[in-house]
C-alpha cells in the first residue's frame, strides 16, 4: 500500500489524504480518544503534554504541541458537527500560536493584520473499503492567499509526519485491539473494582448487558465463569482464565467461550497506571490469533462493547 499523503489544492482548501491498513472504526478511535491522540498528533519530534478533547458537538478541543526546541503550538477550537464514523468539523484557532510563527505564515500568505484571518476549518472524512480506511482532511481557510501560505509553510510535511506517528504509535498490530481510558478516580479504588467477585456483575460488560456470575477464583490459575444477557435476551457464555496478577499494576488472562473450540479465545492484558491528582489511566490490550478475528470483532462492536463497559466502571466507581 501507498503510505504517502497526497495534497491537492481547491478553492479556499488544502485537501490531504492518506489510506491506513486497519478497519475504520479503528481509525476513528485514534483520532477520537485524547489518550491516542496525544501518541502521534504533530510532525516528527512534536510531543502533546496537554491534550483537552471533549468530543461532541459544541465541545471544546485543545491541544498544545511542544517543539524539540521546547516550543508551544497551542491549537484550540471547538467541533462543529460530528457524524459517527463518517467525517467531524472542527474549527483551528491560532490565537494562542507564537507571534514569530504567526508573522512568518502571514509573511508566506503575502496577507497582514490580526492574527484571526489565519484561522480555519478542518474537515475529516473516513472512507473504508475492505478494511482499508481512507482519512481525508480537507481544510478551508478565509482566502486562497492564505491557504498558498500554510500549503508553503509545510502542511503536507506537517501531517504526512503526524500520519507516520499515527500509524507506528496509535494503531496497534493487526490482530491487537487496545482500548485506553482515564479515571477520576485513585488506582486502588479502579483496580479493586477488578478483584471484586461480588460487584464486578454490576458494571461488567455493554450498555443494556447484564452478567451473572457461576463461580470466581481470582488467582493465577483461577477462572471466572459468567453469563451475559443482552437486551434482547440473547445468552453469551464467558470463562475467563487468569495467567498473571500485580497488584494495582496489571491482569492478564485468556478470554473465551467455554467451547471446547479454542477459536474464539483472545488473551487481554491489562495496565493500570496512577496519575496526578488522583486519577487512574486503564490501558487494555485485546490480542488475538489473527488480524481476520480481530477485525471481526471491531466490526461486531468491541471498540464500543469496551468503552460502554469502561463507561459502566466509571459510573460504579462514582457511586
Amino acid at each position: 500500500m501507498n503510505h504517502d499523503a497526497n495534497i491537492t489544492l481547491e478553492e479556499k482548501i488544502v485537501r490531504i489524504e492518506r489510506k491506513f491498513n486497519a478497519p475504520l472504526k479503528l481509525v476513528w478511535e485514534v483520532w477520537t480518544n485524547p489518550l491516542h491522540l496525544e501518541k502521534w498528533w504533530g510532525p516528527k519530534g512534536f510531543t502533546n503534554p496537554t491534550v483537552e478533547f471533549d468530543f461532541k458537538v459544541g465541545g471544546s478541543y485543545r491541544i498544545v504541541m511542544r517543539s524539540p526546541e521546547g516550543i508551544d503550538y497551542p491549537v484550540i477550537g471547538k467541533f462543529l458537527e460530528i457524524t459517527p464514523y463518517e467525517s467531524f468539523v472542527m474549527s483551528d484557532l491560532v490565537e494562542e500560536h507564537p507571534e514569530e510563527w504567526v508573522k512568518e505564515v502571514q509573511k508566506m500568505a503575502g496577507v497582514t493584520g490580526d492574527r484571526s484571518i489565519l484561522n480555519s476549518k478542518l474537515r475529516v472524512l473516513f472512507v473504508e473499503e475492505k478494511e482499508i480506511t481512507q482519512v481525508i482532511l480537507i481544510t478551508e481557510f478565509m482566502n486562497n492567499q492564505i491557504r498558498d501560505g500554510f500549503a508553503k509553510s509545510g502542511m503536507k510535511e506537517g501531517w504526512s509526519q503526524s500520519f507516520e506517528k499515527l500509524e507506528s504509535e496509535a494503531l496497534p498490530s493487526p490482530n491487537e485491539l487496545i482500548i485506553e481510558k482515564r479515571f477520576a478516580h485513585p488506582i486502588d479504588l479502579v483496580y479493586h473494582a477488578f478483584t471484586d467477585s461480588i460487584n464486578i456483575q454490576s458494571w461488567w460488560g455493554p450498555k443494556g448487558f447484564t452478567t451473572t456470575t457461576e463461580s470466581r477464583d481470582f488467582k493465577v490459575g483461577g477462572e471466572w465463569i459468567f453469563k451475559m444477557v443482552s437486551e434482547d435476551g440473547k445468552v453469551y457464555p464467558n470463562v475467563i482464565k487468569y495467567k498473571a496478577i500485580k497488584e494495582n499494576e496489571y491482569l492478564e488472562y485468556l478470554h473465551g467461550s467455554g467451547n471446547d473450540s479454542p477459536n474464539d479465545d483472545f488473551l487481554v492484558k491489562i495496565w493500570f497506571t496512577p496519575k496526578e491528582n488522583n486519577q487512574t489511566i486503564i490501558k487494555m490490550k485485546m490480542i488475538f490469533s489473527s488480524a481476520e478475528k480481530r477485525n471481526v470483532v471491531v466490526n461486531f462492536g468491541a471498540i464500543e462493547g469496551a468503552h460502554q463497559t469502561l463507561s459502566k466502571l466509571n459510573f460504579y466507581l462514582t457511586k
